[in-house]
């Protein structure tokens, strides 16, 4: 016998287990970021991971405020913020001196910027790797992606590791000008 509502019932706890599944992948996946953003506040390495573990538990209490459209790191720094915030004023408070608040939001701010400005650098280099021949797509992954030194790869491929180390030079300057050229024509738009 069917119980009324029972597939709307499970259907919604499939949706809150997969919503849960969501923000917890991606609360670990920004870990390492909310932890270097408090750390950026506070500025002391014990106080960071104590602070850090706090932003975790304001943000599981704020679970329902969960947006998976929204950018969750951005979500995250918010409370990151305020927490780091709070703990620097008890700490001005115990110590009798401190930044400011308008000091520490300037110092977040230019965290963010930083932030911000690494992943879109991060973006336009996988589209400018993307964009690179399979011989040198396959050459990048062998001199990085493996676990071996450049010496041992140019021994293998009967090559000198000078002639490695020159194509290595010369594809990170293709790179890194594709990444320029790609930050301008953003920048123009």
């Amino acid at each position: 016998m069917d119980i009324p509502f029972q597939n709307q019932i499970l259907q919604d706890d499939l949706e809150d287990s997969s919503r849960e599944a969501e923000f917890l992948r991606r609360l670990v996946g920004s870990y390492r970021d909310l932890y270097i953003y408090v750390l950026s506040i506070v500025g002391n390495r014990t106080d960071a991971d104590d602070v850090t573990q706090e932003v975790c538990a304001v943000l599981w209490e704020k679970f329902d405020e969960f947006d998976p459209d929204r950018n969750f790191r951005k979500w995250a720094s918010g409370f990151a913020f305020n927490v780091a915030k709070s703990f620097m004023r008890q700490q001005r408070r115990r110590r009798g001196f401190g930044l400011s608040d308008e000091i520490l939001a300037r110092i977040a701010f230019v965290q963010t910027a930083g932030t911000e400005l690494f992943e879109l650098r991060r973006e336009r280099l996988h589209d400018c790797l993307t964009k690179l021949g399979k011989r040198d797509s396959r050459f990048l992954m062998d001199c990085y992606g493996n676990r071996t030194t450049l010496v041992r790869y140019a021994r293998s491929h009967g090559i000198p590791v000078a002639s490695v180390y020159t194509r290595l030079k010369r594809l990170r300057k293709n790179l890194v000008e594709c990444v320029h050229r790609s930050l301008r024509r953003h920048d123009e738009t």
